[in-house]
């Protein structure tokens, strides 16, 4: 009556093991098990299954001995692991950030701060491999103040900061006779903060000539960093646990398909590096940010040129790239375990 519902609860804690070591020793084990089970057992032990679940643990991390080659592959893929990780905890933290607004609403957002404005309106979207989209409005504006704008943005809401005076821009003008003349432009900026999105307002006025602009960007909710630390660190956990799975998967794979598969592993390794040692730069940045701009891991895949040597969709191509070698080489290794030696016993 009872040897059925504990057989079935000491297989449940076997799922702790690599299916490969289930394959070769889980009959064995469970058996083993039952033969030591008091009479009228119903269930394991604590000290049973705490035992269980840390041996599964040490399988599932355990390496094949001995091999150099693939303990620095289980190393790469660890790093590479925890640097995807990192960027995949990044994008999520961004999926609770305000949305910017569309063309419409920055465009009236822009003639608020100018406080009117010409027609002579251009908007643009940038996509930073450093940090978060960010949205950039701009209109002439002849008459504007910096006193003026931030009571506008006040009254409707908007958290307003200090004015800052900046350099003066300097605008060439042709003037009748056909001179181009030098005119410095009277600068200031200010940021203002509503509704989960970070504004700063900055103008640059001389006679006759205005331009404001607008530069628009979600505010950290203060999920960024933890989300990013913890899929840093998952990454890394997950990257040993498939490297330490694929290289039994290989050892049990027959010699032809395992050189082919080892190839192709090298070859995901190559590719993926790349993107992980950006990701991890842009991790640096985003636990060391101090401005108000917000860096994130993810965005080194965005089409921008993350170096100066490279091309906008790099690293996009070269994490496609690797992660199609790294399943195919999976998918070349036999997932059966064959025979007992090719399995560490339980320690």
């Amino acid at each position: 009556m009872t040897a059925a519902p504990l057989e079935r609860r000491y297989r449940r804690l076997l799922l702790a093991y690599p299916g490969r070591y289930r394959r070769v020793h889980g009959a064995e084990m469970v058996t083993t098990l039952m033969d030591m089970a008091d009479a009228g057992q119903s269930r394991p032990f604590a000290a049973e299954a705490w035992h269980l679940f840390l041996g599964g643990l040490r399988q599932r991390f355990r390496v094949p001995s001995g091999r150099p080659l693939v303990l620095v592959a289980a190393v790469l893929t660890t790093l590479i692991g925890g640097g995807f990780g990192a960027a995949a905890g990044s994008w999520t933290a961004e999926r609770t950030f305000t949305a910017l607004p569309g063309d419409a609403a920055v465009a009236a957002l822009t003639r608020q701060a100018a406080g009117g404005g010409g027609d002579d309106f251009s908007t643009d979207r940038s996509a930073s491999p450093w940090f978060t989209e960010m949205v950039l409005g701009a209109v002439d504006s002849p008459g504007w103040t910096a006193q003026d704008a931030e009571r506008r943005l006040a009254a409707d809401g908007w958290r307003v900061g200090a004015t800052r005076n900046l350099a003066g821009a300097v605008y060439s003008s042709s003037t009748s006779d056909g001179r181009v003349e030098r005119v410095e432009a009277r600068s200031a900026a200010f940021d203002a903060t509503r509704d989960g999105l970070l504004m700063q307002v900055t103008g640059h006025v001389s006679a006759g000539h205005g331009t404001v602009s607008i530069m628009l960007w979600p505010a950290d909710t203060g999920a960024l960093k933890p989300l990013t630390v913890a899929g840093l660190l998952l990454g890394l956990l997950g990257g040993w646990m498939v490297a330490a799975a694929g290289a039994y998967r290989m050892r049990e794979s027959p010699g032809g398909r395992r050189r082919i598969a080892a190839l192709l592993a090298g070859l995901a390794v190559a590719a993926l590096a790349t993107p992980a040692f950006a990701f991890y730069i842009n991790v640096m940045r985003v636990l060391e940010a101090s401005g108000s701009v917000v860096n994130t891991v993810h965005s080194a895949l965005n089409a921008s040129p993350y170096w100066s040597y490279s091309t906008p969709w790099m690293l996009v191509q070269l994490s496609v790239a690797g992660a199609l070698f790294a399943i195919v080489a999976w998918l070349m290794t036999d997932r059966r375990g064959t025979t007992g030696s090719a399995v560490p016993a339980a320690g």
